[in-house]
């Protein structure tokens, strides 16, 4: 069984740590599975000063601020088209009109638009548009010498492969779960049986870790697995899952 610093004594533990309150049943947990984006890594420097710099190369000049408010917006409102069968065709035609929406408002494209999504879509395929997670190599590495089964759980394409391998930490993750190649998405159930399958764990095994209440945490719990919500304002939550604002928690969490 895996362990930190101490052996698990006990099934179910109550864990104080600063204002949190956490009831969790942490000795039977042998993987943990974690979100990407804005759980393990964030856009580098920002999604708006991304899109600035490759539109300025197409003669747009649109300030910062406004395109992150429109990405903001885009992704709030836009949806995928289910209708589109091919789990890659899917996520790129997702994210062209994620970009259409964020520029909204502003000086139209036109004919530039297809060269520039597509240099955008190419430019968040690679290692330095992305930050990882500030306690994120520390956190990892203590999970992983614990004895820990770990592994990326992300709604993504096959651009995050990538993203992993050029930010070094491939070598952290025995499987990377991508929603475009499987072909269901968090919350599905099926996306997180898919990953207890390959792991060989039981549900109540696994720990799911993430930043959407909606995808990660409640998609976790009903499939029966575990849940932590990555949370800028951790609270006690129900069903027994964890909410903690720093992936560096999980380590005194799951040493009691």
């Amino acid at each position: 069984m895996p362990f930190l610093s101490l052996r698990f004594l006990v099934r179910y533990s109550i864990f104080k740590w600063s204002h949190l309150t956490v009831f969790m049943s942490i000795s039977s947990i042998k993987a943990i599975t974690f979100d990407a984006g804005h759980t393990l890594f964030r856009p580098h420097p920002s999604v708006g000063a991304v899109y600035r710099e490759v539109m300025l190369r197409y003669g747009l000049d649109y300030a910062e601020e406004d395109l992150e408010a429109g990405f903001r917006r885009a992704f709030s409102c836009v949806s995928k088209n289910q209708e589109i069968l091919d789990g890659e065709e899917k996520e790129k035609y997702y994210w062209r009109q994620i970009v259409a929406e964020t520029l909204v408002g502003l000086e139209p494209a036109g004919d530039r638009f297809d060269a520039m999504f597509e240099e955008l879509w190419l430019e968040f395929g690679h290692g330095h548009r992305w930050q990882a997670a500030e306690d994120a190599s520390e956190t990892l590495l203590s999970l992983k010498k614990a004895g820990y089964q770990l592994a990326i759980l992300s709604n993504w394409d096959k651009r995050l492969r990538a993203v992993v391998a050029e930010s070094g930490y491939k070598s952290f993750f025995e499987h990377i779960f991508i929603s475009s190649e499987i072909g269901f998405e968090k919350p599905d159930p099926r996306i997180f049986q898919y990953a207890l399958d390959k792991l060989g764990v039981s549900p109540h095994q696994l720990l799911h870790v993430g930043d959407s209440l909606k995808h990660d945490l409640i998609g976790a719990q009903n499939a029966g697995c575990q849940a932590a919500l990555i949370s800028n304002q951790p609270s006690e939550l129900d069903n027994g899952a964890i909410s903690i604002s720093k992936l560096e928690e999980l380590i005194p969490i799951l040493s009691q």
